[in-house]
This record gives structure tokens, C-alpha cells and sequence, in this order.
């Protein structure tokens, strides 16, 4: 069992910032959203560590625990050692999509109307750029930065998975009719690679899972899921405005923080951020 279920389980609720001590094993059943029993009683340890204001409607973090505020402009971020401020803006290249913050040597900005990933150093300072289009990928729905130096990339019109190489530039893995693949149709918002695979959340259906060489391994139906990460054998997700952890081993499913304030969510294995309209709330696991 992973040390981050080990955090979170059999502890005090809390709603919202409140604790509230003492309370019964609770168990939820699915009201039309999860296909699993959740489980209420294992709302999150978290201890607000402290509130920083903030402006911004998009939230990541690193491993390393800086974190990354986005107005789809412009990306600041604020390093976890010092408190430095480091920004980011390139205006001609349009609305930032998404970031990936996985390594944090290398940050990864996606400027889907432009089919443009721009990869970023740890000072924010661009360090190189690739323009889907010369890969003959004119509509990349979703990217994410691979765990070898190289960059996912899902193209909807034409239904593939193509893993690029970012040191020499070329087409490694190319998988075509995922749809096929995978027995349905597929429109994903969101992906990630993690040690232990490929990660595409279609908000409607679920989280599609694939190997590390791009290969089909399992759906995990869990629909209306709006952000999402995985920490060892925990997948964290936002449904509206709750946050819950799947063991993706066993099934259980735990809900874990609740807040009709939160704009934006991100977890690492020590700390849970929640951003509202004006300020980043940042809760420290308790030991």
C-alpha cells in the first residue's frame, strides 16, 4: 500500500478548513456519478500550512513542490526553497491550454489553437519550442511531457497517439484508431505519464489507461472528472466540488476534501492546494 493511502486513511473530516474529530465510519453510495461505494470517513489529514494571494484560474505543481499559477497568458511560479517568483509571457503565441509541470527542470506550455508546445527551464525562461504541424499534427486535443524527454500528443481528427522524441525531433511511437482501440469514441481533456502509464481523462467516460509504449491496458469509469493526477497506486481527481482518491488496485474510493470555493486543485505526495478566486490555499499532510 502506498505511503499516500497510508496519509489519508482513517482520519478526522474536514470541511472545507473545519475538523471535525470523533466521527463513524461513513459509507456513501454512488449517486449517478462513481460506479464505487465512496467512502466519507476518510476525508483528508490535511493541516492548512498558509494562504497566499494569488490571481489566476489554473493551478499545477511540481514533485519538488513549487507550484505554477496560469491565466492562460501568462504563468508565475513559486519556488518551494525560497519563496522566488519567477513569470512567464509570450503573448503571440495565444491562450495557454495546459502546463506540465511533472519535471521540473523542464515545464511544458501548450498553446492548443496554435498546435505549439514551448518548453520552459527552472527560472521560466524558454527553452525550446515545437510546432505540431511540422509532425503533421494540425489537431492535438491533448499533450504531456514523456518520462524519457520526449512529448505525448493525442490528435482527434485523426485519431492517433504519437510519442515525439524532443532531443532529435522524430516520430518514436505512432498508434493509430485509438477509438477503435479502445471500443468507443474518445475526447480527453487531460493527460499525463507517470512510471506506471499513460493517463487520458475523457470527462464524459472515464480515465483511459495505456502502457508506456502507448498500448491500451484499461478504462477506469469514472465520469465528470475535471482534473486529475496520480501519486503511486492513488489516481486524485475533482468532481465538482469534491476531491477524491482512487486506488486504482483496489477500487476504493475516497473522498478527501470538499470546498464550493475551489477554482482549481492540485496534490503531491505531502501537500494539497486548493485555489480559489483570489487566493491559493496550501494544506500540509499531517505526519
Amino acid at each position: 500500500m502506498s505511503k499516500f493511502l497510508l496519509s489519508i486513511g482513517f482520519i478526522a473530516i474536514v470541511l472545507g478548513c473545519g475538523f471535525t474529530a470523533g466521527l463513524k465510519l461513513s459509507v456513501e453510495k454512488p449517486k449517478g456519478d462513481s460506479l464505487f461505494t465512496v467512502d466519507t470517513s476518510r476525508m483528508n489529514k490535511f493541516k492548512l500550512e498558509k494562504v497566499v494571494k494569488v490571481g489566476g484560474s489554473k493551478l499545477y505543481t511540481d514533485p519538488v513542490e513549487n507550484y505554477y499559477i496560469s491565466n492562460q497568458i501568462s504563468v508565475w511560479k513559486t519556488s518551494s526553497q525560497n519563496n522566488l517568483n519567477f513569470a512567464y509571457s509570450l503573448k503571440r503565441s495565444g491562450r495557454i491550454t495546459s502546463v506540465d509541470a511533472g519535471d521540473p527542470m523542464k515545464i511544458l506550455v501548450f498553446y492548443k489553437d496554435l498546435s505549439l508546445i514551448t518548453f520552459l527551464d527552472n527560472f521560466l525562461a524558454e527553452e525550446s519550442s515545437f510546432q505540431l504541424m511540422d509532425y503533421n499534427l494540425d489537431q492535438a486535443e491533448v499533450v504531456c511531457k514523456a518520462l524519457n524527454n520526449g512529448i505525448w500528443v493525442y490528435d482527434i481528427k485523426q485519431d492517433k497517439l504519437v510519442k515525439i522524441n524532443a532531443v532529435t525531433s522524430k516520430i518514436e511511437i505512432e498508434i493509430l484508431n485509438i477509438q477503435r482501440i479502445i471500443g468507443e469514441a474518445f475526447d480527453p481533456d487531460q493527460m499525463l505519464e507517470r512510471i506506471n502509464g499513460l493517463y487520458l481523462n475523457d470527462p464524459q467516460k472515464g480515465i483511459y489507461v495505456f502502457d508506456n509504449y502507448g498500448a491500451f491496458v484499461r478504462k477506469i469509469p469514472e465520469p465528470n472528472i475535471s482534473k486529475f493526477n496520480v501519486i503511486d497506486d492513488m489516481l486524485t481527481f475533482r468532481r465538482n466540488n469534491d476531491i477524491f482518491s482512487l486506488n486504482k488496485e483496489t477500487l476504493e474510493l475516497f473522498k478527501i476534501y470538499s470546498d464550493s470555493t475551489m477554482t482549481d486543485f492540485s496534490i503531491t505526495e505531502k501537500k494539497l492546494y486548493i485555489l480559489n478566486a483570489d487566493s491559493l490555499h496550501i494544506y500540509k499532510l499531517k505526519p
